[in-house]
């Protein structure tokens, strides 16, 4: 073909009779090279190959269409060059039947034509996902309400509740539910699933010390320990370098060497036991405090900051591994052996009738195929069995021997062609290799992959079986590997971006891939403008605001008033997006591209570039809402959504009230929507109810009922009250009924229509697709409702059938992430900046990337689950004492989880190459960071040159990757405040206004137009028309749909007196001074307040008063509760309760040392908490009870238009029910204010307004107005004894203490 290649793929193309490993980094051609190795063998001019010899085994259904399609424009080539090649026309011929194909399709077509080797009936079909996970859930029922019944292993019953007891706290069987699913699907990854899982029995058999240490978790946990101490030492020959500079702090030095000593004795540990021993003794001095003003402040506080970070690294170290001493750890282990074999019991039995089901149904799934397919070309013949047969100690070892059906396959498949082999898990290595020769010398495996692109661990891929290959294999012989190293995707300045990041932060100690010269991109391909700077790559590093940053800079007064763009800039994916939105209007008119067809260059356009995130979720609506305010086009190409679409959810919501109709909040929404009509005032009158008639404990069904029914006897002729309300409750009664009757109609219709069908008569009923297409993005909801229609009809072919097992299919496909996306009905071309995950852009380029949230923080969740199963070390759980009531880690868990993480971390750094691997001409790194700037600085200083094993496994986001080695890197980086981008946009808004005036000076006739008249004046009036619009509803400009609150007393405040307000708040002063060279800050006022009322609504008075001994029950009045309160006792209580509930993590650590417990004290001496405990004990008490509450726009602004609501919500602190009434308390105090009041009005005459009697406490002088006049004015003491209506407030808000001051006199 017209295409030149180097030597290395040269040698990829023509070698052959070897198992070859092709190790093809990104952008090196990797495609071209294999296609053209095909083509080759079949158009050979001495021993051609057929097409359909050959067995190619690709990823993906589009990359084998793709690679087909490719193979055929080659084969078409060499037609049109040699159109009398009989042999070349026979290819063309036999394409259509090759098996170009994923290892799915090909396990498909093993089992349709030898179904009969493994006893399969040939009638089944592949189930789909929703279909399985609802059989998985009818199966799992089942096992577990025979295990409760004792028919699962009757005499095992006992263990099996101990075994739900250990797994499920609290109850909660939906644990034990997830765990058996999870093993059971981890299983499914092996090649004989339940033989894994026997041996996973076996976790916790180590019985003694020496078993443990010789374990392969122990021999890990040591390996681990022993990298860790190497980093600690790394990190403090770091303080020692800085200790020897010139300006160095010298007086740290002495001490450094004597704990360097001490950390290196620790690396002669021979084992886990000596290091159990020593890594908890190891001691840190006092740093010396001598002051010397030749020592360079920074060197001494990053001295400082670096030694702490090593002292915090080995106390977690100890912590997490050695806190428990191991011969513990090992009968810890022994009582965990017994619940994770009936676990194991569990999971095995589920497999089976989940197979036993699924042949009942003739069904197969994905993991069946593989697993079908093993079957067919593999044998396991007993080979030897050691041990007590029947017993956990017994262990068989197998003898595994292809298939007369291998056989076949080896002689006639010439060779086998595997692409991105590095997503390759065990059974398709098995089943690979079960049909290539290599076992009778035959090499014929060709393996086409990139580890460091291996970013599909969460589907138990298996990136070690392409390494260990990588290690093994040599340059030349049966097993040889060759590196395709030259990009030809990527401008140089890419190509030394990635190169300058990667070799710093991966290698084979980190992330477990070397980045050597071999890995490394070497540029090849041609751009013109080679040295051009502006194809320089960037890294933007945006501040995140601090607290009172905004309003200091007046960025808040912005926002509120909504001048300039509407960001929130305490969002950090809003700044971000912002950040990126300037950045991409500075490219659109700057930078050109590359146009492929031509190799010109071009302007760029916004389809050139291309955001990516590690996660869309959350992400890509915020940073399109941005990106669209700045006018930039966006589209989002992320597959989620579907599910949360109204148009979806719509007709969801009434396939579920068909089903049943007794569900209030699927009913809410059908009513409220096109299908009922009803307003919400309407239904909140349908289920309120009307005078001395409520209908509060009904359903909103019977409701609804009831009212349709109130209609129909009054048309019977019973009387009725006259007026427009009769009228208004007719109108309702008739709509109420015609709604019914339409429900009724199609329930009618369920149990002989099929879904598609149903929905198909509820669309046309309503003209549903007009409706929806005639809104807003119509397009895309039209095709939501199609695709709605679409998986009907695939329901209908499951084994499934009727309403409620389509819901609970649907349910299913949502509760498992199974969501389709909302339809694409973006054309290709589009010109719009695309939005992606990173997973979703593998295998593609762009000419402009950004590779944002960067940030962000990554999700972890996995290593820190009660189960956790890894794929070398096994199962690990955590140790319960049902008995005692106790949980904590095993170390065997402790140290799968650090496994898990560091392999999480591993597979973060190759998620981070793909990102940066997919730019051609310009990469552009963004990230929000707190005292961004600070950071930055810091990291020059550091100079660090590689990132650090410890930095490494302690890394949170791509930033602490990136950050410490950015300096080295050449990449261009920019801290930006949020100060920068709002001049920017000032500056646009500046250069549209002048463009604005430009324009009404032509207008106005001051500038003329050149060109015809006649169009000149048609442009003219169309711009005179534009000039003179003005909004048709000035009045709505105010309204905002919901607010809180807190925003309103604000306003408010603000209102009555600016001036007053503002002196009275506080600016926080954010000093520019890095974390670590500050001295612990005091407990902010709103941590304070938060804390408080987090302890007040976990406050348990039958911990604190019966439990505790101090009362038996709840006194019969406060005078009683008074007399037996001890105050020693309640105030250790409360410390214990404090602990209890920061220990269950309900409470944290901050709040508990927030909080005031004097005050917590105080407030259980009076009336208020006895009234609480009582109505408490009657079940009446309600804490932080959040509420939303609609009113009339015109109570918050009179000039806004009748008829408009507007949503308040707010959290109501505690409410109780007493006697019939409803009491209302809210904790927050006037203290803050008084204080400032004092602080600033020392001397001078005050007047303050106020409804709280304690904010006035102190006062002078109190006027008690009532009704508008006073009715009472003296001190608080003389009112106390003069004025009833000052007492009955004051005897409802005040505490005893504040009543006693009348008695006390001022």
């Amino acid at each position: 073909m017209g295409m030149k290649f180097t030597p290395e793929q040269q040698r990829v193309i023509e070698l052959h009779n070897s198992n070859i490993l092709v190790s093809a980094a990104a952008g090196s051609g990797k495609t071209a090279v294999l296609v053209e190795r095909i083509i080759r063998m079949i158009c050979d001019g001495e021993h051609p190959a057929d097409i359909d010899r050959l067995l190619i085994v690709t990823f993906t259904n589009a990359a084998a269409a793709e690679m087909r399609e490719r193979i055929a424009a080659g084969i078409a080539a060499r037609l049109e060059a040699d159109p009398g090649n009989e042999h070349i026309q026979k290819q063309s011929a036999l394409l259509h039947n090759a098996q170009i194909t994923t290892i799915d399709s090909f396990s498909l077509f093993l089992i349709r034509n030898h179904f009969n080797e493994i006893g399969l009936d040939p009638d089944f079909r592949v189930a789909d996902e929703g279909e399985i996970k609802l059989l998985q859930q009818e199966v799992l029922a089942q096992l577990l309400e025979d295990a409760y019944a004792g028919n699962f292993v009757p005499e095992a019953l006992e263990q099996f509740h101990a075994c739900v007891e250990y797994f499920c706290p609290g109850g909660r069987e939906s644990v034990l539910e997830q765990h058996i699913l999870n093993l059971s699907r981890y299983a499914g990854s092996f090649p004989w699933p339940e033989e894994w899982l026997e041996e996973r029995k076996n976790d916790y058999a180590a019985g003694d010390m020496e078993a443990l240490v010789r374990s392969d978790y122990g021999q890990y946990l040591t390996e681990r320990v022993n990298r860790t101490v190497e980093g600690c030492l790394e990190k403090l020959r770091e303080v020692k370098r800085l200790c020897e500079l010139p300006d160095g702090p010298y007086m740290y030095g002495e001490l450094t060497d004597a704990e360097i000593e001490q950390l290196e004795r620790l690396t002669d540990c021979k084992n886990l036991e000596e290091q159990a021993a020593k890594i908890p003794a190891v001691t840190f001095a006092r740093l010396p405090s001598k002051k010397d003003d030749s020592v360079d402040p920074a060197k001494r506080e990053l001295a400082k900051a670096i030694r702490n970070s090593v002292k915090d690294t080995l106390s977690d170290l100890s912590e997490s591994y050695f806190k428990t001493p191991l011969e513990l750890a090992v009968e810890q282990g022994k009582a965990c052996r017994e619940p994770l074999r009936i676990l194991l019991d569990l999971v095995l039995e589920f497999d089976r009738r989940l197979l036993a089901a699924k042949q009942e149904r003739h069904l197969i799934d994905f993991s069946d195929m593989e697993h079908y397919a093993l079957q067919i070309l593999l044998k396991r013949e007993k080979a030897e069995e050691k041990g007590d047969a029947g017993t956990d100690h017994a262990e068989t070892k197998y003898r595994i021997v292809p298939s007369d059906v291998a056989m076949e396959y080896r002689q006639y498949f010439q060779e086998i062609l595997i692409d991105e082999y590095q997503d390759s898990n065990l059974v398709q290595e098995y089943l690979l290799s079960a049909i290539s020769g290599e076992a009778e010398g035959h090499y014929n495996r060709f393996m086409v992959g990139d580890v460091k692109q291996s970013i599909y661990k969460f589907r138990l891929a298996r990136p070690e079986l392409f390494l260990e290959k990588y290690d093994t294999y040599q340059e030349t012989g049966d097993l040889c590997r060759i590196d395709l190293a030259k990009n030809f995707r990527s401008r140089i300045q890419v190509v030394d971006a990635v190169n300058g990041v990667f070799s710093r932060i991966m290698s084979r100690e980190i992330g477990g891939i070397a980045y050597d010269d071999k890995a490394a991109l070497y540029p090849g391909a041609n751009y013109p403008a080679a040295e051009d700077p502006a194809y320089g790559s960037e890294a933007l590093l945006i501040r995140k605001p601090e607290k009172g940053e905004r309003e200091e800079s007046g960025i808040g007064e912005q926002h509120a008033e909504g001048v300039g763009v509407l960001v929130d800039y305490d969002n950090v994916r809003q700044l971000e997006a912002l950040a990126i939105a300037a950045r991409i209007k500075q490219l659109k008119g700057s930078l050109k591209v590359m146009e492929k067809s031509t190799g010109e260059l071009r302007p760029v356009r916004y389809s050139d570039m291309v955001i990516l995130l590690r996660t869309t979720s959350g992400w890509d609506e915020e940073f399109k809402k941005i990106l669209e305010q700045q006018g930039i086009p966006v589209y989002i190409t992320s597959k989620t959504g579907y599910f949360g679409a109204l148009e979806v959810q719509e007709l969801l919501q009434f396939l579920r009230v068909l089903d049943n109709p007794r569900q209030d909040i699927p009913l809410f929404g059908v009513m409220q929507s096109v299908f009922g009509g009803f307003t919400q005032e309407e239904i909140a009158q349908i289920r309120s109810g009307g005078e001395g008639h409520s209908r509060k404990r009904m359903t909103l069904y019977e409701a609804l009922k009831e009212v349709a029914q109130s209609g129909r006897t009054m048309e019977e002729g019973e009387e009725t009250s006259a007026g427009e309300s009769a009228g208004e409750e007719a109108e309702l009664s008739q709509k109420a009924d015609t709604f019914l009757q339409r429900i009724d109609h199609y329930r009618d219709l369920t149990p002989f229509t099929s879904i598609r069908d149903l929905l198909q008569r509820i669309l046309d009923d309503y003209d549903y697709l007009n409706y929806v297409t005639a809104l807003p993005a119509g397009s895309k909801r039209r095709a939501n409702v199609e695709m709605l229609l679409t998986k009907a009809s695939a329901f209908e072919k499951t084994s499934y059938f009727g309403l409620f097992h389509f819901i609970r299919y649907m349910e299913q496909l949502e509760k498992y992430d199974v969501d389709y996306g909302e339809a694409d009905t973006l054309d290709e071309n589009a010109d719009v900046v695309r939005i992606m995950s990173i997973h979703k852009s593998k295998g593609l380029e762009f000419p402009v990337v950004f590779v944002s949230g960067l940030s962000k923080r990554f999700n972890m969740q996995d290593a820190n689950q009660s189960l956790i199963v890894d794929m070398d070390l096994g199962v690990a759980v955590d140790y319960v004492d049902s008995v005692r009531r106790i949980k904590n880690k095993t170390l065997r868990r402790a140290v799968l989880s650090a496994k898990m993480k560091e392999d999480n971390l591993a597979e973060e750094l190759r998620v981070l190459y793909v990102a940066l691997t997919r730019a051609r001409e310009k990469l552009i790194l963004t990230a929000v960071l707190d005292k961004a700037d600070e950071k930055w600085e810091l990291a020059q200083m550091t100079g660090q040159e590689r990132l650090t094993y410890l930095d490494f496994c302690e890394a949170g986001s791509y930033m602490d990757f990136l950050l410490p080695i950015l300096p080295k890197t050449g990449i261009a980086v920019k801290t930006m405040r949020t100060e920068d981008l709002t001049a920017e946009e000032i500056r646009e808004q500046l250069r549209m206004g002048d463009r604005r005036e430009e324009l009404q000076r032509v207008a106005d006739g001051e500038v003329l137009l050149l060109g015809d008249p006649e169009e000149n004046e048609r442009k003219l009036y169309k711009l005179r028309e534009r000039f003179a619009y003005q909004y048709p509803h000035p009045g709505l400009q105010k309204l905002y749909t919901k607010t809180t609150v807190s925003e309103l007393k604000i306003a408010a405040m603000a209102e009555k007196d600016e001036e007053a307000f503002h002196t009275f708040e506080e600016k926080e002063v954010v000093p520019y001074i890095p974390a670590f060279r500050r001295e612990q800050e005091k407990v902010s006022g709103a941590v304070r307040g938060n804390a408080f009322h987090r302890t007040m609504e976990l406050l348990d008075f039958t911990y604190l008063f019966t439990e505790s001994g101090l009362f038996t029950g709840c006194p019969n009045n406060y005078e009683e509760y008074r007399r037996g309160l001890d105050k020693n006792r309640l105030q250790n209580r409360l410390e214990e309760f404090l602990q209890r509930e920061t220990i269950s993590l309900r409470l944290t650590e901050e709040y508990a040392k927030a909080v005031s417990l004097p005050k917590i004290l105080n407030f259980l001496e009076q009336e208020l908490a006895y009234r609480m405990w009582r109505v408490q004990e009657q079940g009446l008490l309600y804490r932080e009870q959040p509420f939303v509450l609609g009113i009339d726009a015109k109570r918050l602004d009179p000039d806004l238009p009748e008829g408009e609501k507007v949503l308040i919500q707010g959290i109501i602190d505690v409410f109780f029910i007493e006697d019939g009434e409803i009491v209302l308390l809210d904790y927050k105090t006037d203290v803050a204010l008084r204080r400032a009041l004092k602080a600033q009005t020392d001397n001078a005459t005050v007047i303050i307004v106020a409804q709280r009697i304690s904010t006035v406490l102190h006062a002078n002088r109190i006027l008690v107005l009532d009704d508008g006049c006073i009715v009472g004015d003296g001190t608080h003491a003389q009112l106390m004894e003069s004025c009833p209506e000052y007492q009955e407030i004051a005897r409802s808000q005040l505490s005893q203490k504040e009543l006693n001051l009348s008695k006390e006199g001022e």
